[in-house]
């Protein structure tokens, strides 16, 4: 028992004539040691249960089923090290504005890359280049998540001009997917890294004809009906690993992040702070040319009503 959990005990056998020897009785093993000192039965899923009477085996009786703890063959989660999940973090909240400190935290930003469908892996089928599934983004297709690269290469086919170019690790698009709102038009961001780092970064102070102009020249994307559509495509070239966040999710981060950031009422509005704060994050938003009308209503309802006095 010094070097096993496992003994072999035996008897002496000594009966009839002959020399002595040594029989079998079976085996004791380290829980069973552990049971005699403890006074205990520890119960466990690999025991076997023998009728005393019949010496039959008696079927366990309110098994637990474990089985929904087990992922499906088809959700598999992507693995990836903790380093790239670092980096991918640290890189959303310094370079990519709709993830910055001050919209989402980085509490809440690292649970939402930690969701079980945000990491994804695409294999590349050598045989069938222009397959649809090696498709991110499709021209002219809407599309309601925003992605960033973290490895492998994808072509980027964009413009009038159909111009395409390669690009890798960390470069992202779809930001104006995670928004429906008119007054956020900032474009797909094909790369920080690259070339195309000039398309990526358009003064962002333009006026509200400037913004519709952009949306309808067809260069990265526009907002139809609070419907994201984009005006690129972009095509995988190798195996890829990539981060997929949908609208839905974002807003759910926006939502978490400014619930945690808003103060806890002690008095009787406590109750109703989180529904208030509900209802509003889920009203519409407005566009600045709807506000600044809405404004110059109410200014002219409330100076005829000072006249009427």
């Amino acid at each position: 028992m010094r070097k096993s959990h496992l003994a072999i005990v035996q008897k002496v056998n000594n009966e009839g004539e002959g020399d002595p020897f040594y029989e079998v009785l079976g085996l004791v093993t380290l829980e069973d040691v552990i049971e005699e000192i403890i006074k205990s039965e520890i119960l466990d899923e690999s025991d076997m249960y023998t009728d005393n009477r019949t010496r039959r085996r008696v079927s366990v009786k309110n098994k637990r089923d474990f089985s929904a703890f087990k992922d499906a063959d088809n959700e598999l989660k992507v693995k990836i090290s903790p380093q790239l999940l670092l980096a991918a973090h640290r890189f959303l909240a310094t370079e990519v504005p709709q993830f910055s400190p001050s919209l989402i935290s980085e509490k809440i930003l690292l649970r939402l890359l930690k969701y079980p469908d945000v990491i994804q892996e695409l294999k590349f089928d050598e045989h069938n280049k222009y397959y649809v599934r090696h498709y991110l983004y499709t021209r002219n297709k809407s599309a309601d998540y925003f992605t960033l690269i973290l490895q492998g290469k994808v072509e980027v086919e964009a413009g009038k001009e159909n111009m395409k170019f390669e690009t890798g690790a960390f470069s992202y698009y779809g930001t104006m997917a995670l928004s429906s709102a008119a007054s956020d038009r900032s474009p797909a961001h094909p790369t920080p890294l690259s070339r195309s780092a000039s398309l990526s970064y358009p003064d962002r102070n333009i006026d509200m004809t400037s913004a519709s102009s952009l949306a309808g020249s067809n260069q990265f994307g526009s907002c139809i009906l609070g419907q994201y559509v984009s005006d690129f495509s972009v095509r995988a070239l190798t195996d890829l690993q990539y981060i997929k966040i949908t609208r839905q999710q974002y807003q759910n981060g926006l939502l978490a992040s400014r619930m945690d950031n808003s103060p806890q009422l002690t008095l009787d509005g406590c109750a109703t702070c989180s529904e208030n704060f509900t209802e509003k994050s889920e009203l519409p938003v407005v566009d600045e040319t709807t506000t600044l009308l809405n404004e110059r209503n109410s200014l002219l309802h409330r100076a005829s009503q000072e006249g009427a006095i």
